[in-house]
């Protein structure tokens, strides 16, 4: 009965990467930071997550998110400005291991996919 009851709590948790990872990017310095002088008013701010995929082991499962932050002026004709961000934790210790690292999208050469060894 305990390990029931244990089980209902874990997965009843909302501590999971679906839930923690815009928030983490939502609470980190420097997005606060970037955020504190755009008035709500006058920004519209969206945030979405797009799932990386991970791994699962004997200790529990490392998970990647690529988060995104949409700024957008409410002025005519304004542009977007996107902040990209990496998010990483593990289930089920989410809360105490979750890593934010911002990445940029350079323009590369074409050759991304990788050649066919035969």
């Amino acid at each position: 009965m305990k390990i029931l009851t244990l089980l209902m709590i874990l997965f009843s948790s909302p501590v999971f990467s679906e839930d923690i990872a815009i928030e983490a990017v939502k609470n980190h310095p420097s997005i606060k930071a970037y955020l504190s002088d755009k008035a709500l008013a006058q920004h519209q701010v969206k945030f979405n997550q797009m799932d990386l995929g991970g791994q699962c082991g004997f200790t529990g499962c490392q998970w990647r998110k690529l988060v995104s932050v949409i700024v957008t002026s409410s002025t005519a004709n304004a542009l977007s400005i996107t902040i990209l961000a990496l998010v990483s934790g593990q289930n089920p210790s989410n809360i105490g291991n979750i890593s934010v690292k911002f990445v940029e999208i350079t323009e590369g050469n074409g050759n991304v996919f990788p050649k066919n060894s035969q």
